[in-house]
Order: structure tokens, then C-alpha cells, then sequence
């Protein structure tokens, strides 16, 4: 049924192509190239390279009302390191291509509303859940409602949606954030959300947040608790040094037990410590590289693990 969904959708998108004076479709997307090694203790090294493209388009069709959707491909020389979910495409899957994205956009004059299959991060930080933009595939993704903006001095949030899992029950998740800017380089804000198992209790979580500037300086940090009753909190801390324009150097240091975060989805590793040191650079408005090393720690047995990813991008 969901496969149907998303042929009739993108049917629809190229189906209404610009006639005469019809808005055209808009087109993006990005390639890119990551090498991603991984190490643990007493497991084997497992290193390999990513070669992505992603190609989304967006077609007015009304005011303020668009259609929109992504086709995601990769091929990953080692596939226990891609991007997509193995047990969706089998475990020597190499490469995959599908559409991953599609729904409609609503875009008022301080709101963005967006129903769909769609990616989606709550914390400032990513810290309580994060399924981005790139992951590629089914199972990769969530279905619902998102909406980001400001209503007055607020700006806002949130998500209702439940996740895009082939085979399996989904699970749902609510979230939503306000924010506060108490000044021009700085911002707190607190988000109330609730992730549902199908098979399990739910969890509430709670998360405050907030982020300064002074000159090529900022800071973030964000602090979230669940209702759990044992191992239920998470922190991520953040400065980022903006050397110039185009390169920064960022130095995260966080923690999430294991019931610390949404389904144990969190941008960071579930039931780890630990500190990412990354740097980024842009050689123009379209190409970029990143380089992260991430040194961590597991809570269960401080057994040592790390990744250290390098992607080149380029956006068009």
C-alpha cells in the first residue's frame, strides 16, 4: 500500500510539469562521498566507502501548497555501514534506489507545515531522537505532521508521526518545542515529547536547552530526563569556533543512558559516552567536507568504540 502511495504521489508531481504559465517544478538535491571506519573493542574493524545521491523536487499547486518528493540511492562497498536498513534490503545489500520522501508542504507567512514521510530530529541538539536526511530508504524515515516557524516571539516545533517501518509495528512520537530569544546571540527553550512502543509503555521526556555567541564563538547545550526509572537521562554540549566563512571547528561532548532518549534513536549512541571532534569546510556555495572522529564509551561495560567519518558533498 505504501509503495502504491508513493508512485501515485510522484505520478502527480511530474504529471503536473509547467504548461504555458504553470509554476515549474523546483529541483535540488546533493551527491556525496563518505569513508567511515568503525572500531570496538574485541570486534573486527569494519571500514568502507558511500557514494550517495539524493534528487528532490517540489511542485506548486496551490498558494502557499506544494507537492513534494525525494528519490535517496547509495551504494556502500561495506553494507553493515550504509545508510539504509539491512533488514529491509537483506544483509549483502550493496546498493538500493527508491523514493523515500513525499508529502505536501504548507508554508503560511511565519509557519511551515509539512505532512508527509519526511526526516525529522527533536532537540536542538538531536539529542532525543534523529532520523536525517541521510538516511536513504524504507524503514529510514517517519509518516505525519511537522511544523516549524515563530508565533510571535515564540519559535516553534513539533512532530506528530509515527515511523516508516516495512515488516514491523510502528511505533509513534510526539514532540514539541518553544524557544525564547533572550537577546541577539542568545536562546533557550524547552521541548515536552512522548515516543510510544507498540508492544511497550510509553515514555515521556522533557529537554531544556540553550545557546550563546560571542564573536567566531557559540555554545549549545541541551539536558533531557525521561519517566523512566533508572537510566533516564541524556546531555549533549557543544562549541563550535568559527575559524572563518567557510571553515569551523566543533567539539561535542555528550552522554545518553539507555533510557535516556526516544527509542534509542538519538543523533548520539544509545547507552554511550563520550566526546565527537569534528571540522568542516566549504570550498564554495556548493561543495563542502566534514571530518568527525567520534571517541566513545559504552555505559553497559566502558568497553571503547569509534567511528571517524569524511564526506565530500556537493549540492546543486
Amino acid at each position: 500500500m505504501k509503495t502504491y502511495i508513493a508512485t501515485i504521489m510522484t505520478g502527480l508531481m511530474f504529471a503536473m510539469m509547467p504548461v504555458g504559465t504553470a509554476a515549474p517544478m523546483e529541483i535540488s538535491g546533493d551527491v556525496s562521498v563518505k569513508y567511515e571506519t568503525d572500531t570496538a573493542e574485541n570486534t573486527a574493524t569494519e571500514s568502507g566507502m558511500m557514494y550517495t545521491l539524493t534528487l528532490k523536487g517540489e511542485k506548486k499547486i496551490g498558494k502557499g501548497l506544494s507537492l513534494y518528493g525525494r528519490l535517496g540511492a547509495q551504494y556502500a562497498s561495506n553494507p553493515i555501514l550504509g545508510d539504509y536498513d539491512l533488514s529491509v534490503y537483506g544483509q549483502d545489500t550493496k546498493a538500493v534506489a527508491t523514493i523515500d520522501q513525499f508529502g505536501l508542504i504548507y508554508k503560511s507567512n511565519k509557519l511551515v507545515y509539512k505532512l508527509g514521510r519526511q526526516d525529522i530530529a527533536v532537540g536542538v541538539t538531536e539529542l532525543l531522537y534523529n532520523r536525517p536526511e541521510t538516511n536513504v530508504g524504507n524503514n529510514a524515515f517517519v509518516d505525519g505532521l511537522s511544523i516549524t516557524g515563530s508565533s510571535g516571539v515564540i519559535d516553534l516545533s513539533g512532530i506528530v508521526a509515527r515511523e516508516n517501518s516495512i515488516w514491523l509495528p510502528n511505533n509513534s512520537l510526539y514532540a514539541m518545542r518553544a524557544g525564547y530569544s533572550l537577546s541577539k546571540n542568545a536562546n533557550v527553550g524547552l521541548t515536552l515529547a512522548q515516543y510510544q512502543y507498540y508492544n511497550e509503555d510509553n515514555s515521556n521526556h522533557w529537554a531544556v536547552d540553550g545557546t550563546v555567541a560571542s564573536g567566531k564563538n557559540s555554545l549549545t547545550a541541551e539536558y533531557t530526563q525521561s519517566n523512566k526509572s533508572e537510566e533516564n537521562k541524556a546531555y549533549a554540549i557543544t562549541w563550535n569556533y568559527q575559524f572563518t566563512d567557510k571553515t569551523a571547528l566543533y567539539v561535542t561532548n555528550f552522554r545518553v543512558e539507555a533510557n535516556g532518549d526516544m527509542g534509542k534513536q538519538s543523533e548520539y549512541d544509545n547507552n554511550n559516552r563520550g566526546f565527537y571532534y569534528g571540522i568542516t569546510h566549504s570550498f564554495n556555495d556548493k561543495l563542502s567536507l566534514e571530518v568527525v572522529y567520534k571517541d566513545q564509551v559504552a555505559l553497559a561495560d566502558n568497553t571503547k568504540n569509534t567511528k571517524m567519518e569524511v564526506t565530500l558533498k556537493n549540492t546543486f
